[in-house]
């Protein structure tokens, strides 16, 4: 019986076990992993996972060969994107590679008064207090980036608040209004630009977005049915045309847009 069919005839039974899997995946992370070095030697597992990579690959069903190597690709990936994270002791080394903050800290004026949607952990909106000499408040709904962002970043030009959109938008005016890996996480993207182009009435608005092309697995994963964006939280991913089309409808004309990285960087105004 499949899944669908399980939820339709017997939805007791797909709660349980979905309940089930939540608790044994919640009480999996909790198990401590250093002391699994001693037992787990690299040199003899590095050699093992080899070997079992090996091993996907050889299925006679060379779709779902591809299939099991990237879903292992992505396991990889986003543990690495953990260890990243750790590495810069709490803050992703993506900010610190990449650059992607001087896009924005170039873009922003001293003085300014900056809206930072979608704020994070506050690694950006701290930049453009610090190196723009902008006041900066941000909004998230994560209690838990709140407060890393709070006792990570203090200053008298910097506020944190717990919020979402749209609702979450404050009132009053702002010059800026910063929307970093934000929109591809929203259903209506229109109504929330719209929504905040009302109520802040910025001059400019700067976003960051990922771009749907950013790698030959990315087509290759649709092709053999797996979900194609990065985050399965994702709404959508961009290429430079639906972005600017998107902004568009939303009432705004894009002046400036790069993508680097496999990222749209871009800046736009209200029309």
């Amino acid at each position: 019986m499949g899944t669908t069919a399980r939820r339709l005839c017997c939805p007791g039974v797909e709660v349980r076990r979905g309940w089930t899997r939540r608790a044994a995946s919640a009480a999996a992370r909790r198990i401590p992993r250093r002391p699994f070095r001693f037992l787990m030697p690299v040199r003899v597992w590095r050699g093992l996972f080899r070997f079992w990579l090996s091993v996907l690959a050889a299925h006679p069903d060379k779709r779902r060969a591809v299939r099991e190597l990237l879903t292992s690709y992505d396991d990889v990936y986003r543990r690495l994107d953990q260890a990243a994270i750790a590495y810069d002791g709490g803050v992703h080394v993506k900010h610190r590679l990449t650059r992607y903050h001087d896009f924005f800290v170039e873009r922003v004026r001293p003085g300014e008064r900056v809206l930072d949607l979608g704020s994070g952990k506050g690694e950006l909106a701290h930049d453009l207090v610090v190196r723009s000499g902008a006041s900066v408040v941000g909004i998230d709904n994560d209690p838990s980036h709140l407060s890393f962002a709070r006792s990570r970043f203090r200053d008298d030009r910097l506020e944190f608040r717990e919020g979402d959109l749209p609702k979450g938008i404050p009132e009053g005016h702002f010059d800026v209004v910063v929307m970093s890996n934000v929109l591809e996480h929203i259903d209506d993207r229109t109504e929330l630009l719209r929504a905040v182009v009302a109520s802040a009435a910025p001059s400019r608005l700067l976003f960051r977005v990922p771009v749907y092309a950013r790698d030959w697995t990315v087509p290759l994963k649709e092709e053999v049915g797996l979900p194609p964006y990065w985050d399965p939280d994702h709404e959508i991913e961009y290429d430079p045309r639906t972005f600017e089309s998107e902004l568009s409808e939303a009432g705004l004309e894009v002046s400036e847009l790069v993508v680097n990285w496999g990222e749209i960087w871009a800046v736009a105004a209200p029309r």
